[in-house]
């Protein structure tokens, strides 16, 4: 996929979606930046995918903090000497909650770990690609970037505000030869997703909410990612691609209308 001895960072890679993206890397024989705020998740996701100290870095990150950000980003040009594109994982959805129940820290939460801290990656990764050799990066929204969430309204927000960050700034890096695209998961098998629905019949209705009928698998959402990263989608920038099983396509059921 022309990715082979190229370096790439992947925020939230500890596990879910950035795990098998580590992976999805290791494969077409990238150069892989793990990056999270713990360690031993990092190194588990970088031995998963067979890489070691020759091919892959393990690096703290927290993306809600800038200088994080900005180290982790010159750690990655310190060890491989470049960076060709990256891979924006790391998300948090909260705490369940409509409107007058949701508190204040926790909608922070929400919108510094999904939407200020994609701006902070998105600035530095770029800062750090050159324009001869250009880059992609890689952001990740959700099908709440398009549709709206009843349970958790900032959750919605921020991951619409994701997808304007992201063709805003392709607009801007555009002349640097540097791509930034969005994937877009719905309902995906992660950590996360047994976390918020904990219940099967919880998990059942989510399958049963998209048109081909069951959850999508991180590794479906990382083939996405690594397709976008690679020269094979070059000429495609600002886009945001739904991996969502056609949720996002509308109603699978046909609406009756009247004779009238």
């Amino acid at each position: 996929m022309g990715l082979t001895d190229k370096v790439v960072m992947v925020t939230g890679a500890g596990s879910g979606i950035g795990r098998a993206t580590v992976a999805a890397l290791a494969a077409v024989g990238a150069l892989v930046v793990a990056a999270g705020r713990r360690f031993e998740p990092l190194e588990a996701s970088l031995r998963i995918a067979g890489l070691g100290s020759a091919n892959g870095l393990a690096v703290s990150c927290d993306v809600t903090d800038e200088s994080s950000v900005a180290n982790a980003v010159e750690t990655a040009i310190s060890r491989f000497g470049q960076l060709d594109a990256a891979v924006n994982t790391a998300g948090s959805f909260g705490p369940m909650s409509r409107l007058a129940a949701s508190r204040y820290d926790d909608v922070m939460e929400v919108v510094s770990v999904n939407l200020i801290g994609t701006w902070l990656c998105l600035k530095h990764q770029a800062s750090a690609m050159s324009s001869a050799r250009g880059g992609s990066i890689v952001t990740t929204g959700s099908v709440a970037s398009f549709l709206g969430h009843s349970g958790s309204p900032m959750y919605a927000a921020a991951k619409h505000g994701i997808v304007g960050l992201t063709k805003s700034v392709a607009l801007e890096l555009a002349p640097r030869n540097i791509r930034v695209n969005a994937i877009c998961p719905g309902s995906t098998d992660t950590p996360m997703l047994h976390e918020l629905y904990p219940d099967a019949a919880q998990l059942q209705a989510r399958a049963d909410r998209a048109p081909l009928g069951r959850i999508g698998q991180p590794e479906e959402a990382a083939a996405a990612a690594v397709w976008l990263a690679s020269p094979w989608s070059s000429y495609v920038t600002g886009q945001a691609l739904a991996i969502d099983g056609g949720v996002t396509a509308g109603s699978p059921a046909p609406v009756r209308q009247s004779a009238d």
